[in-house]
């Protein structure tokens, strides 16, 4: 069974196999959890020993290698009750295969799918008139495809953890939080932090005034650092900032230039900004806050995730501030 550290462990050697275990415990440290680089030589002994690393390899240009032939072979099987058995020595064959690069099951018109790298064309004769009278058996068809690799990327098993550098920006910006005893500078910072590390165009946190019903916006950093503009007041009517104090649920679009909730579609276009987030902040249940980021870049779906986890960890951190503070006055 594996763990998250594991699981990270795994996503980093799928980037790059030569990563050394002090920079993966360096990451894991980074992400709040309490490990040594030895401990991960420990880990990656076991990982080794259990079957889960079955080897270390390298991914090569494909420029490097296009003098060699390759073939993309599509299989389709003949269904009879010995096609568990043949399916078997199907994989047990392309597992041991020097020439298989990569195989799998499909589904669809075709049963399955290899791609073999061979050294000449005789050498790519020889080894499919071996394969087919293996396996003649269970193939009922079989096609043969020239192809040329245009890209080659390292396995990577828990793509969950693609995010992983995300996550640890996070934690990266709570923790500089603490650095400030002053409650201005913990806001700005984090205004700050979010155009760095999420490559944000512009970062702001309005504040909710209860009862006007209007949000005033009280922080900004990126391009638009002006607090006194067109958008420091707006109503809880408004279609984007408004509508998130008013539902107490984010608002997210990898599309503004077209997207109906966004006021200036020409400004949107023009500063070619692509996606916007934003983010209730609440203190027990109820809205104080709305924390929001325009980027020109499109946003993954893990993207607006650690978004969401991030404001509401914030929630959490800032919860104690709310008990003393009315931050209308700030």
């Amino acid at each position: 069974m594996l763990d998250e550290i594991d699981k990270v462990i795994l996503f980093h050697l799928g980037k790059n196999a030569r990563v050394s275990s002090q920079e993966i415990s360096s990451t894991l440290q980074g992400m709040g959890f309490t490990i040594t680089d030895r401990a991960i030589r420990q880990r990656l002994q076991r990982l080794e020993k259990n079957k889960s690393i079955l080897g270390y390899s390298t991914i090569l240009n494909p420029s490097l290698v296009s003098d060699k032939v390759n073939r993309t072979i599509l299989v389709k099987f003949k269904f009879s009750k010995n096609i568990t058995d043949g399916i078997e020595r199907l994989t047990k064959y392309l597992n041991e295969s020097p020439f298989c690069i990569y195989s799998a099951r499909l589904s669809g018109d075709f049963d399955w799918v290899c791609h073999f790298v061979f050294s000449s064309i005789e050498q790519y004769d020889l080894e499919t008139n071996n394969f087919l009278n293996r396996f003649s058996d269970i193939i009922s068809d079989l096609r043969s495809y020239e192809s040329k690799a245009t890209k080659s990327s390292p396995y990577v098993l828990f793509d969950e953890h693609a995010s992983s550098e995300k996550k640890l920006q996070v934690y990266t910006i709570l923790n500089s939080i603490k650095k400030h005893d002053n409650l201005n500078d913990r806001l700005q910072t984090i205004v700050e932090s979010l155009v760095k590390y999420f490559n944000a165009k512009f970062a702001r946190i309005w504040f909710y005034d209860k009862k006007s019903k209007v949000l005033i916006l009280k922080y900004s950093a990126g391009k638009y650092k002006n607090i006194n503009g067109e958008f420091s007041r707006v109503p809880q009517s408004s279609l984007k900032i408004g509508s998130i104090a008013k539902t107490k649920k984010p608002v997210v679009s990898n599309d503004v230039v077209h997207d109906p909730r966004i006021k200036h579609h020409d400004w949107a276009k023009k500063e070619k900004m692509r996606s916007f987030a934003g983010y209730p902040i609440l203190y027990k249940g109820e809205v104080v806050a709305v924390l929001a980021i325009f980027s020109e870049k499109s946003f993954s779906p893990s993207d607006f995730e650690i978004l969401g986890i991030f404001s509401d960890q914030l929630s959490k951190e800032l919860s104690g501030f709310f008990e003393a503070k009315d931050f209308l006055l700030i």
